[in-house]
């Protein structure tokens, strides 16, 4: 079977630098979407929309102009969560703390 995840939003509960985060996302190793300013309490309203076949590898960066971006966290999204609703991960790593809230759905062809 294949399944779609729709991202929804992410959230930021804490940032890694003092101030504002210049947030990416990678999914399984590709650029997904970004670069987005935010600031500890904001979120980005994603509409974004990847197929999944098994699992999918999303990652979290923070852009650094003086040295290499800060990794935030990976997660792990399955398509065994299909039909389960609006599902939530977190990216914590570099004492930020971001929320990933996602669904995963059945595939629909266009």
């Amino acid at each position: 079977m294949t399944a779609e995840v729709k991202f929804v939003r992410l959230q930021c509960l804490e940032t890694e630098d003092n101030g504002a985060d210049e947030v990416y996302l990678h999914y399984n190793g590709s650029h997904l979407a970004g670069i987005h300013d935010i600031e500890t309490g904001g979120q980005w309203q994603l509409d974004l929309v990847k197929r999944i076949d098994g699992e999918a590898l999303v990652s979290l960066f923070d852009e650094d102009d003086i040295d290499e971006d800060d990794h935030l966290g990976t997660i792990v999204i399955s398509e065994s969560e299909l039909n389960q609703g609006l599902r939530s991960q977190t990216f914590n790593l570099d004492d930020a703390n971001y929320v990933l809230f996602y669904r995963v759905r059945p595939f629909e062809e266009d």
